[in-house]
C-alpha cells in the first residue's frame, strides 16, 4: 500500500487524565518527504509508534504498516558493531542470514524447505544487494569506513546516527519514520543528513529545526491544539501561512468582542427602558398602548442578546488552533560585571583537544562556540563554569561570577519535579510560570520526571536555569528535542533579557538569532570570533 491510513483512532496512556488522539483520520502518502510538527506532549512520537505497530491504537485502524520502520536516538547498542546496527535498522535480514546457514548446515528435508522460505523472503526483500546499498548510503553521509566495524558503543552520536539512518534507507522497501535525527549533529552534519534526505523517495521525519527540516521535506504534518493538518510546501512556508492565519482570527475575535458588547449594552438598554414602561402602565390613561410599547422594547431587547450570545459563538470559533502564550523571563539573570577573558586557551587530555582561542566576553554579550564533533566544545564550556580540566593558555572570570548551565542531557531526569526544586531552593509558583512560558502547563509537569517526553525534561532543563541566581549562562545544546514554539519563545526572551551567556547550539536559525559573536573550533588553526550570518 502507498499510504499509511489512520481510521478514527484513538489512544491515551493510562496514567494520563486526557487522550492523545481521539477519533484521528489521516492519510499519509508513503512517496512524500513530509515533517512532523507540534509542540511537546501533543504526540508526535506517540504517532510514529502507533504507524509502525510499537503502540496499538485504544479504538479504531492503522494500515498501511507493512515495512513502516521507526528511527530513534541511538540507544544502549549492546555489543554490535557498526555495520550490524546499521543491517539491523534496515531489517530483520542478519536474523535471515543465520536462520539460513542454520538451516544449511542441518541439511534436513525441512530444513531444506525451511531454507528455500528464507532466501525467497531474503532475495524479494533485497536481502543480496543490501550491503551494496547500505555502503553507498554510508557513503553518501561521510561515515569513514574505518568506523564501520567498531563496536557502536565506540562511536560518537553523529557517527552512530549516521550510520543508523544509513541502514534505514538501504532498505528499498521501507518507509522510515525518523525521531529527531539531528540532535547528535553538529552543523555540518546536520546539512550532510539534509541534502541526502532530500535524494529519497519519502519519509515521515520529526525535527525541530527549522533549517533542516526546510531542506529537505516537501509537506509538513502539523498536529495543532485543536485538529491534525497536512500542509503542502516546507515548514517555515506553512509556518508564515499560520502566523496570517492565527492574526486574521484575533483581527476578527477582537471585532467580534467589540460587537458582542455593544449589543451586551444595547440589550441592557432596552431591557431598562421596558421595564420602566411596565412600571408607568398603573398611572397611565392608555395602559394597553403602553403595555404594547413596553413589549415591543423587551423584544428589542431579547433579539439584541440573542445577536451578542451569536458573537460570542463567533468569537469562540474564530480561536480555533490559537495556542495560549505567556510572557518569559530570565527571572534571576543579572549582567553585574560577568566577564570572561580567555588567551590562548587550550583544553587538554592528553593533547590539546583544539587549535588555542583568545577571546573577551563582556557583560549583555553571547557567544556561540561551533565545532565539529568531539572538537572539545563541551569541555570548554565546563571549563568556563569552572571545572578542573587541564589546559594551557589563560583564563580570567571576574570575581564572584554565578555561571547557570543547561546540561546535554537534563540535570532532572528522575523523580518529582516538586521534591527537585526543594532540594534547590526554587520557587515553585515561578518555575511553573516559566514552564508555561515555554508551552507546559497543569498535569504536563505533574507526576514522575522520567514518564515525561524527552522535550518536557528538557523544559525543565531550561527552566531551572531561567530561574538560578545567575550572572554567566552556559548553555550545551539547549535546543534539543524543544519544539518550536519554546525556541522561538527563547529567541524573543534573550532578545529582551540580553543576557551574558555562551552557548553550543547547532540550530542555524537559532543562533543567527541569538548570537553577537561565534567561536569556531578548529583542530590546527587558531578559532576567532565572528559575526554569525
Amino acid at each position: 500500500m502507498s499510504t499509511l491510513i489512520c481510521r478514527a483512532v484513538h489512544f491515551g496512556y493510562p496514567e494520563a487524565a486526557d487522550p492523545i488522539f481521539s477519533d484521528l483520520n489521516l492519510t499519509l502518502s508513503r512517496q512524500a518527504r513530509t515533517g512532523l510538527a507540534g509542540r511537546n506532549g501533543r504526540g508526535k512520537t506517540t504517532l510514529l509508534r502507533l504507524l509502525c505497530g510499537v503502540l496499538q491504537p485504544d479504538r479504531g485502524q492503522v494500515e498501511g504498516t507493512a515495512g513502516v520502520r521507526l528511527f530513534a536516538p541511538p540507544a544502549a547498542p549492546g555489543a554490535l558493531t557498526g555495520w550490524e546496527a546499521a543491517k539491523d535498522s534496515a531489517g530483520p535480514y542478519r536474523h535471515w542470514e543465520a536462520a539460513m546457514d542454520k538451516a544449511l548446515r542441518s541439511a534436513g528435508e525441512q530444513d531444506l524447505a525451511r531454507y528455500g522460505e528464507l532466501q525467497q523472503r531474503y532475495a524479494d526483500a533485497g536481502g543480496y544487494s543490501l550491503e551494496g546499498r547500505l555502503g553507498e548510503a554510508l557513503a553518501e553521509l561521510d561515515v569513514p569506513q574505518d568506523r564501520w566495524h567498531r563496536p557502536l558503543a565506540s562511536l560518537s552520536g553523529g557517527e552512530a546516527t549516521r550510520l543508523l539512518l544509513a541502514g534505514l534507507f538501504a532498505s528499498d522497501q521501507a518507509f522510515p519514520l525518523i525521531d529527531e535525527p539531528t540532535n547528535h549533529l553538529d552543523r555540518a552534519g546536520r546539512e550532510l543528513l539534509a541534502r541526502f534526505l532530500a535524494r529519497q523517495p519519502g519519509f515521515l521525519l520529526v525535527s525541530h529545526d527549522r533549517t533542516f527540516a526546510d531542506l529537505c521535506t516537501t509537506q509538513t504534518l502539523v498536529l495543532n491544539r485543536d485538529d491534525v493538518a497536512l500542509n503542502r510546501g516546507s515548514f517555515s512556508a506553512w509556518r508564515a501561512r499560520h502566523q496570517q492565519q492565527l492574526a486574521a482570527q484575533a483581527d476578527r475575535n477582537q471585532q467580534l468582542r467589540r460587537e458582542a458588547q455593544r449589543l451586551t449594552d444595547a440589550a441592557g438598554a432596552r431591557r431598562e427602558g421596558a421595564h420602566a414602561r411596565e412600571a408607568k402602565k398603573s398611572g397611565a390613561v392608555d395602559k394597553g398602548f403602553e403595555g404594547a410599547r413596553a413589549a415591543r422594547q423587551m423584544k428589542r431587547a431579547l433579539a439584541a442578546e440573542q445577536r451578542a450570545e451569536h458573537a460570542a459563538e463567533g468569537r469562540r470559533a474564530a480561536m480555533h488552533n490559537i495556542e495560549k502564550r505567556y510572557p518569559l523571563s530570565f527571572a534571576a539573570h543579572t549582567r553585574g560585571d560577568a566577564t570572561v577573558v580567555a588567551h590562548n586557551l587550550q583544553v587538554c587530555r592528553v593533547a590539546p583537544l583544539f587549535a588555542p582561542v583568545s577571546f573577551a566576553l563582556e557583560p549583555g554579550q553571547r557567544l556561540a562556540v561551533s565545532g565539529a564533533n568531539g572538537i572539545g566544545k563541551t569541555s570548554l564550556l565546563r571549563l568556563l563554569a569552572g571545572d578542573a580540566l587541564p589546559h594551557r593558555g589563560e583564563l580570567k572570570r571576574s570575581a564572584r561570577i554565578e555561571a547557570s548551565v543547561v546540561n546535554q542531557e537534563p540535570a532532572w531526569c528522575t523523580g518529582l519535579l516538586t521534591d527537585h526544586l526543594a532540594r534547590a531552593g526554587l520557587d515553585e509558583t515561578r518555575f511553573r510560570q516559566i514552564l508555561a512560558a515555554l508551552g507546559m502547563r497543569g498535569v504536563q509537569a505533574e507526576g514522575p520526571l522520567e514518564r515525561m517526553s524527552f522535550g518536557q525534561r528538557k523544559k525543565v532543563e531550561v527552566a531551572r536555569s531561567l530561574l538560578e541566581p545567575s550572572q554567566l549562562l552556559l548553555w550545551d545544546e539547549p535546543l534539543n528535542y524543544l519544539d518550536i514554539d519554546a525556541r522561538e519563545a527563547l529567541e524573543a526572551a534573550i532578545a529582551e533579557a540580553a543576557p551574558t551567556m555562551v552557548l553550543i547550539e547547532h540550530d542555524a536559525s537559532f543562533v543567527a538569532a541569538v548570537a553577537t559573536a561565534e567561536l569556531v573550533l578548529q583542530p590546527a588553526a587558531t578559532a576567532t570570533p565572528r559575526h554569525p550570518g
